[in-house]
Protein backbone atom coordinates (compact mmCIF):
# COMPACT_ATOMS: atom_id res chain seq x y z
CA UNK A 1 0.00 0.00 0.00
CA UNK A 2 2.22 2.47 -0.92
CA UNK A 3 0.05 5.33 -1.39
CA UNK A 4 -1.70 4.58 2.16
CA UNK A 5 -3.68 8.26 2.94
CA UNK A 6 -2.41 10.07 -0.27
CA UNK A 7 -4.49 11.96 -2.24
CA UNK A 8 -4.43 11.98 -6.06
CA UNK A 9 -5.60 14.33 -8.70
CA UNK A 10 -5.71 12.44 -12.19
CA UNK A 11 -6.92 14.57 -15.43
CA UNK A 12 -8.59 12.54 -18.30
CA UNK A 13 -8.91 9.97 -15.78
CA UNK A 14 -12.37 8.28 -17.13
CA UNK A 15 -11.31 6.21 -19.71
CA UNK A 16 -7.52 4.38 -20.57
CA UNK A 17 -4.53 5.38 -19.72
CA UNK A 18 -6.15 7.46 -16.89
CA UNK A 19 -8.63 5.32 -15.41
CA UNK A 20 -5.89 2.27 -15.14
CA UNK A 21 -3.83 4.67 -13.37
CA UNK A 22 -6.62 5.63 -10.63
CA UNK A 23 -7.67 2.54 -10.47
CA UNK A 24 -3.70 1.38 -9.59
CA UNK A 25 -3.66 4.28 -6.99
CA UNK A 26 -6.73 3.44 -5.37
CA UNK A 27 -5.20 -0.28 -5.14
CA UNK A 28 -2.36 0.87 -3.04
CA UNK A 29 -4.76 3.34 -0.71
CA UNK A 30 -4.63 6.53 -2.18
CA UNK A 31 -7.80 8.69 -2.45
CA UNK A 32 -8.23 9.75 -6.14
CA UNK A 33 -9.70 12.32 -7.70
CA UNK A 34 -11.31 11.41 -11.12
CA UNK A 35 -11.47 14.52 -13.61
CA UNK A 36 -13.10 13.94 -17.05
CA UNK A 37 -14.31 17.23 -19.08
CA UNK A 38 -18.05 16.90 -17.79
CA UNK A 39 -19.75 16.41 -15.35
CA UNK A 40 -21.61 13.71 -16.52
CA UNK A 41 -18.63 12.06 -17.95
CA UNK A 42 -17.16 12.29 -14.54
CA UNK A 43 -20.64 10.39 -12.91
CA UNK A 44 -21.08 7.89 -15.67
CA UNK A 45 -17.08 6.52 -14.50
CA UNK A 46 -17.50 6.57 -10.95
CA UNK A 47 -19.14 3.61 -9.99
CA UNK A 48 -16.15 1.43 -12.10
CA UNK A 49 -13.85 2.42 -9.24
CA UNK A 50 -13.29 0.35 -6.09
CA UNK A 51 -11.61 2.43 -3.05
CA UNK A 52 -12.43 6.23 -2.06
CA UNK A 53 -12.65 7.90 -4.77
CA UNK A 54 -14.25 12.07 -5.49
CA UNK A 55 -15.69 13.59 -9.16
CA UNK A 56 -13.48 16.67 -10.11
CA UNK A 57 -14.64 17.40 -13.38
CA UNK A 58 -13.35 20.37 -15.77
CA UNK A 59 -12.70 21.09 -18.99
CA UNK A 60 -9.09 20.86 -18.52
CA UNK A 61 -8.27 22.61 -21.98
CA UNK A 62 -8.78 25.90 -20.39
CA UNK A 63 -7.08 27.38 -17.52
CA UNK A 64 -10.42 28.04 -15.78
CA UNK A 65 -11.13 24.39 -16.25
CA UNK A 66 -8.00 23.56 -14.65
CA UNK A 67 -8.49 25.72 -11.64
CA UNK A 68 -11.90 24.20 -11.08
CA UNK A 69 -10.58 20.79 -11.11
CA UNK A 70 -7.67 21.46 -9.05
CA UNK A 71 -9.92 22.72 -6.18
CA UNK A 72 -12.77 20.20 -6.33
CA UNK A 73 -10.03 17.61 -5.45
CA UNK A 74 -8.48 20.58 -2.66
CA UNK A 75 -11.87 21.01 -1.30
CA UNK A 76 -12.81 16.59 -0.99
CA UNK A 77 -8.89 16.10 0.60
CA UNK A 78 -7.81 19.72 1.77
CA UNK A 79 -4.32 19.20 -0.19
CA UNK A 80 -2.83 16.77 -2.78
CA UNK A 81 0.75 14.41 -2.68
CA UNK A 82 0.11 14.04 -6.66
CA UNK A 83 -0.89 15.26 -9.92
CA UNK A 84 -1.15 13.19 -13.00
CA UNK A 85 -1.54 14.87 -16.00
CA UNK A 86 -3.16 13.20 -18.19
CA UNK A 87 -5.52 14.41 -20.44
CA UNK A 88 -5.20 14.69 -24.42
CA UNK A 89 -6.44 14.59 -27.39
CA UNK A 90 -4.85 12.90 -30.56
CA UNK A 91 -5.40 14.90 -33.93
CA UNK A 92 -3.89 12.67 -36.97
CA UNK A 93 -3.66 15.07 -40.31
CA UNK A 94 -0.77 15.94 -42.31
CA UNK A 95 0.72 19.30 -42.45
CA UNK A 96 -1.33 20.80 -45.21
CA UNK A 97 -4.22 19.30 -43.85
CA UNK A 98 -4.35 20.43 -40.76
CA UNK A 99 -7.01 22.86 -39.87
CA UNK A 100 -6.28 26.00 -37.04
CA UNK A 101 -9.07 24.61 -34.50
CA UNK A 102 -7.66 21.15 -34.36
CA UNK A 103 -4.43 22.66 -33.53
CA UNK A 104 -5.45 24.63 -31.14
CA UNK A 105 -7.62 21.95 -29.25
CA UNK A 106 -4.36 19.85 -29.59
CA UNK A 107 -2.17 22.41 -28.06
CA UNK A 108 -5.21 23.51 -25.08
CA UNK A 109 -5.91 19.86 -24.30
CA UNK A 110 -2.09 18.15 -24.45
CA UNK A 111 -0.41 21.51 -22.88
CA UNK A 112 -2.09 23.78 -21.54
CA UNK A 113 -4.04 21.70 -19.45
CA UNK A 114 -0.37 20.37 -18.34
CA UNK A 115 0.82 23.72 -17.24
CA UNK A 116 -2.38 25.51 -15.49
CA UNK A 117 -3.68 22.45 -13.38
CA UNK A 118 0.15 22.42 -12.33
CA UNK A 119 -0.56 25.95 -11.22
CA UNK A 120 -2.88 25.76 -9.36
CA UNK A 121 -1.81 22.27 -7.55
CA UNK A 122 1.23 23.87 -6.31
CA UNK A 123 0.67 25.25 -3.16
CA UNK A 124 -1.12 22.21 -1.83
CA UNK A 125 1.86 20.20 -3.42
CA UNK A 126 4.13 22.35 -2.17
CA UNK A 127 3.00 21.81 1.29
CA UNK A 128 2.69 18.14 1.11
CA UNK A 129 6.06 18.30 -0.42
CA UNK A 130 4.71 16.21 -3.62
CA UNK A 131 4.89 15.20 -7.22
CA UNK A 132 3.69 16.24 -10.42
CA UNK A 133 3.63 13.49 -13.28
CA UNK A 134 3.21 14.45 -16.75
CA UNK A 135 1.81 11.93 -19.42
CA UNK A 136 3.54 12.64 -22.46
CA UNK A 137 4.62 9.89 -25.50
CA UNK A 138 6.49 8.60 -27.44
CA UNK A 139 5.86 10.85 -30.33
CA UNK A 140 7.31 13.54 -27.48
CA UNK A 141 10.78 12.13 -28.25
CA UNK A 142 10.52 10.64 -31.99
CA UNK A 143 8.88 13.17 -34.81
CA UNK A 144 6.39 11.04 -36.77
CA UNK A 145 4.73 12.43 -40.46
CA UNK A 146 1.07 13.12 -40.41
CA UNK A 147 1.23 13.95 -36.30
CA UNK A 148 3.05 17.38 -36.29
CA UNK A 149 0.34 18.52 -34.22
CA UNK A 150 0.81 15.68 -31.52
CA UNK A 151 4.26 15.33 -31.63
CA UNK A 152 4.65 19.22 -31.06
CA UNK A 153 2.56 19.14 -28.24
CA UNK A 154 4.23 16.44 -26.66
CA UNK A 155 7.82 17.25 -26.92
CA UNK A 156 6.27 20.50 -25.36
CA UNK A 157 5.22 18.59 -22.43
CA UNK A 158 8.34 16.42 -22.46
CA UNK A 159 10.52 20.22 -21.93
CA UNK A 160 7.89 21.48 -19.82
CA UNK A 161 8.55 18.60 -17.38
CA UNK A 162 12.03 19.71 -17.08
CA UNK A 163 11.65 23.22 -16.89
CA UNK A 164 8.53 22.68 -14.06
CA UNK A 165 11.24 20.18 -12.27
CA UNK A 166 13.45 23.28 -12.28
CA UNK A 167 11.16 25.81 -11.14
CA UNK A 168 9.65 23.67 -8.05
CA UNK A 169 12.84 22.08 -6.66
CA UNK A 170 13.46 20.82 -3.84
CA UNK A 171 9.55 20.69 -2.52
CA UNK A 172 8.10 19.12 -5.88
CA UNK A 173 9.88 16.28 -8.06
CA UNK A 174 7.88 17.19 -11.90
CA UNK A 175 8.62 13.76 -13.85
CA UNK A 176 7.52 12.76 -17.61
CA UNK A 177 6.54 9.06 -18.61
CA UNK A 178 6.60 8.79 -22.72
CA UNK A 179 4.42 5.51 -23.42
CA UNK A 180 4.34 4.54 -26.90
CA UNK A 181 1.25 2.85 -28.89
CA UNK A 182 -1.27 1.52 -25.56
CA UNK A 183 -4.38 -0.22 -27.06
CA UNK A 184 -7.04 2.11 -25.77
CA UNK A 185 -10.31 3.61 -27.55
CA UNK A 186 -8.33 6.67 -28.74
CA UNK A 187 -5.44 4.49 -30.10
CA UNK A 188 -7.84 2.47 -31.65
CA UNK A 189 -9.43 5.22 -33.58
CA UNK A 190 -6.32 7.18 -34.33
CA UNK A 191 -4.50 4.23 -36.37
CA UNK A 192 -7.13 2.47 -38.12
CA UNK A 193 -6.53 1.88 -41.43
CA UNK A 194 -9.30 2.58 -44.02
CA UNK A 195 -11.72 2.12 -41.04
CA UNK A 196 -10.24 -0.81 -39.61
CA UNK A 197 -9.23 -0.82 -35.83
CA UNK A 198 -7.88 -4.75 -35.92
CA UNK A 199 -5.60 -4.06 -39.00
CA UNK A 200 -4.03 -0.96 -37.76
CA UNK A 201 -3.22 -1.92 -34.23
CA UNK A 202 -1.48 -5.38 -35.88
CA UNK A 203 0.83 -2.88 -37.91
CA UNK A 204 1.18 -0.61 -34.12
CA UNK A 205 2.41 -4.22 -32.84
CA UNK A 206 4.87 -4.98 -35.77
CA UNK A 207 6.46 -1.12 -35.63
CA UNK A 208 8.11 -2.05 -32.66
CA UNK A 209 11.15 -3.53 -31.52
CA UNK A 210 9.83 -5.72 -29.04
CA UNK A 211 7.28 -6.79 -31.45
CA UNK A 212 4.21 -5.92 -29.38
CA UNK A 213 2.17 -2.80 -28.00
CA UNK A 214 2.22 -1.27 -24.22
CA UNK A 215 -0.44 -2.39 -22.00
CA UNK A 216 -2.64 0.03 -20.00
CA UNK A 217 -1.29 -1.40 -16.63
CA UNK A 218 2.29 -1.18 -17.58
CA UNK A 219 1.50 2.28 -18.03
CA UNK A 220 -0.37 2.24 -14.72
CA UNK A 221 2.46 0.90 -12.97
CA UNK A 222 5.06 3.23 -14.81
CA UNK A 223 3.16 6.04 -13.40
CA UNK A 224 3.06 4.41 -9.54
CA UNK A 225 6.57 4.36 -9.62
CA UNK A 226 7.44 7.86 -10.41
CA UNK A 227 5.32 9.27 -8.06
CA UNK A 228 6.71 6.59 -5.61
CA UNK A 229 8.90 6.98 -2.93
CA UNK A 230 11.22 4.69 -4.80
CA UNK A 231 11.86 7.29 -7.70
CA UNK A 232 12.32 9.90 -4.78
CA UNK A 233 15.87 10.63 -6.43
CA UNK A 234 14.44 11.41 -10.11
CA UNK A 235 13.19 14.92 -11.32
CA UNK A 236 13.01 16.27 -14.41
CA UNK A 237 13.33 12.44 -15.98
CA UNK A 238 11.10 11.86 -19.07
CA UNK A 239 10.83 7.86 -18.96
CA UNK A 240 10.43 6.06 -22.22
CA UNK A 241 8.09 3.10 -22.06
CA UNK A 242 7.73 2.38 -25.77
CA UNK A 243 9.20 -1.05 -26.41
CA UNK A 244 12.89 0.79 -27.95
CA UNK A 245 11.19 2.14 -30.57
CA UNK A 246 13.43 5.74 -29.38
CA UNK A 247 16.60 3.35 -28.74
CA UNK A 248 17.37 3.74 -33.06
CA UNK A 249 16.88 2.84 -36.28
CA UNK A 250 14.46 -0.28 -36.50
CA UNK A 251 13.53 -2.19 -39.74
Amino acid sequence: MRFSGKSVLITGATRGIGKACAEAFLREGARVAINGRTPDSVATAMPAFDGEVVAAPGDVSTADGCRVAVHKALDAFGGLDVLVNNAGIFRRATIEAMEEADWDAVMAANIKSVQFCTKYAIPALWEARGNVINIASESGLNGYPETTAYCASKGAVVNLTRAMAMELAPEIRVNALCPGVVETDMSRAGFAVDGDAEEGIRRQHMAYPLQRIGTLEQAAEAVLFLASEGAGFISGAALPMEGGATVGKWA
